[in-house]
């Protein structure tokens, strides 16, 4: 039986624990709550509230910890039996290996979409100093992702939330690519100078429909924003407002990436196929599961 940690006993300046056995204690604790991830999500608060990586978890795990620190892994401990994700305890998401600050105000990025980021880079391999724009930004994990692998790159990135557009800033500053990025407020298209023009736009839009919002497991629903999720009735709608005029902001033979749920493949690219697009290609995440529709401009 798990003691709870409150009771565990504390004296001088120590918690009665150590790093290791904090581990061990909260994978306990994660294990009997159901948690589905036990082990990992206790590694990742113990390290986060010991300021330690894994090489110096092994060599220096086994000092007590002093009470801020017990207290800091304490108040993880009950956050994360309550249900909050360990990214948002955290406050940040790492995502094609680079940390993202997050927050309440914006989706925290998933590893499928780096399949987003790896055909973006692939489809602007030959173009150079390559001019993108992000639609729906959120956190700025795609298009900031993309200016950081893509020295020469510039990149309009837009959003309907100024909650979202701050955290998007806060990354470009941490990511020093603040100087190759613009930010705009607005609904998609709302956003943007009408004779404004881009070699590739890419977008993670809502695509979750109706029936299925009802179903969310309570780690989405409660804590990532449905302005990120929700896309209409059939999870199409901002497939349909994107597209309104994607081949319009595009240069010749431009280069479009969407985002899609794992089987919308078909419906997106019938979308894509009557809107002025061509070489459309559904491309598969590391699970085997659609997860990319890109496109050329056919002009």
């Amino acid at each position: 039986m798990v003691i709870p940690l409150d009771q565990r006993p504390r004296s001088g300046p120590y918690s009665g624990l150590n790093a290791r056995s904090a581990k061990r204690f909260l994978t306990q604790a994660f294990t009997e709550g159901g948690l589905p991830f036990a082990e990992e999500d206790a590694l990742e608060l113990v390290l986060d509230a010991t300021g330690l990586d894994r090489t110096t978890l092994m060599l220096r795990g086994t000092e007590f910890l002093a009470p801020e620190v017990f207290d800091k892994i304490k108040d993880g401990m009950a956050r994360r039996l309550a249900g909050e994700p360990v990214d948002y305890i955290l406050g940040w998401r790492e995502f094609y290996g680079r940390r993202f600050v997050i927050s309440k105000d914006v989706l925290s990025p998933r590893a499928d979409t780096e399949t987003l980021i790896r055909e973006t880079l692939k489809a602007l391999k030959h173009v150079p100093a390559p001019r993108l724009l992000d639609l729906g930004t959120g956190s700025g994990a795609i298009g900031l992702t993309l200016l950081a692998e893509l020295p020469e790159a510039t990149l309009v990135a837009t959003d309907l939330s100024e909650p979202a557009l701050n955290i998007a800033r806060q990354n470009a500053k941490a990511l020093n690519v603040q100087d190759r990025v613009i930010f705009a407020q607005g609904a998609w298209w709302n956003a943007l100078d009408p004779t404004e023009t881009f070699d590739a736009i890419v977008s993670n839009p809502p695509y979750i429909d109706a029936a299925a919002m009802t179903q969310l497991e309570p780690e989405v629903a409660n804590y990532d924003p449905a302005l990120a999720l929700h896309g209409g009735e059939d999870g199409l709608r901002d497939y349909r407002a994107i597209l309104t005029q994607a081949a319009a902001y595009l240069r010749p033979r431009g280069w479009l990436g969407l985002e899609i749920g794992f089987d919308q493949g078909e419906s997106v690219s019938t979308l894509v196929r009557t809107a002025e697009f061509s070489n459309i290609q559904v491309h598969r995440d590391l699970g085997g599961n659609d997860r990319v529709i890109s496109a050329r401009k056919s002009t």
